[in-house]
């Protein structure tokens, strides 16, 4: 197995840790593992043509993200999501005082964020057009980080990372569904920061989180 590893064709062992945890968590994200499915070390290294060694570091790291659950003497499955009510809660409140504080700083002239806002828009809209929703979840987490990011604050960014890799996976499993409606509200979002209207930003913002909660819950 090591030889499957090695050589210029997989690249270093930190590279291959890297491409190990990027691809388990995709696959846990996107449902292709499922919740409470048993994730062992022989059948993942298979997978991702890997020794033990990239496998045990990503599956840490997962465990430490609440993508996986650890209990020894049993190894590892799945995490399931059992908390989705609080991440929505604690969410809903940084995404109003971020996209009300980034409003504020547009006001005040530091509008570049409305670019960059402006092309992650387009791009989710550009893939919801063509029919695809895969890269959706991480365009979703890059528009919501970029206006904490811009907010002025040093600790929304920080908590919202905190949560947001958990609310991606939650968002992935309705993108299809959800995906329309989730796109047009980013746009109105982004049109309030736009307007430099900290009031009607916020209220969008925590709007949106409501709704997506709704949605998860199966009554919106």
């Amino acid at each position: 197995m090591d030889g499957q590893d090695g050589g210029n064709r997989y690249g270093s062992a930190d590279g291959k840790a890297r491409r190990v945890l990027a691809a388990l968590r995709a696959d846990i994200v996107t449902g292709v593992l499922a919740q409470g499915e048993r994730l062992t070390e022989a059948r993942l290294c298979e997978r991702y043509r890997v020794s033990r060694v990239p496998v045990r570091e990503a599956l840490r790291t997962l465990a430490v993200q609440g993508f996986v659950e650890v209990r020894p003497n049993q190894g590892a499955t799945v995490a399931t999501i059992d908390d989705a009510e609080d991440l929505f809660a604690v969410r809903g409140t940084i995404e109003e005082i971020a996209a009300a504080r980034c409003a504020a700083r547009v006001a005040g002239g530091e509008d570049a964020v409305v670019d960059l806002l402006g092309l992650l828009v387009a791009e989710g809209e550009a893939e919801l057009a063509s029919g695809r929703t895969e890269r959706l979840p991480e365009l979703n987490t890059r528009f919501h980080l970029a206006i904490a990011e811009h907010s002025g604050s040093a600790s929304l960014p920080s908590l919202l990372r905190h949560v947001s890799d958990r609310i991606e996976w939650i968002y992935a499993m309705g993108v299809s569904v959800a995906g329309p409606r989730s796109w047009a509200e980013h746009r109105g979002i982004l049109a309030a920061i736009a307007a430099g209207d900290p009031a009607s930003a916020g209220a969008l913002a925590r709007a949106h989180v409501e709704r997506a909660e709704r949605h998860h819950r199966g009554v919106g």
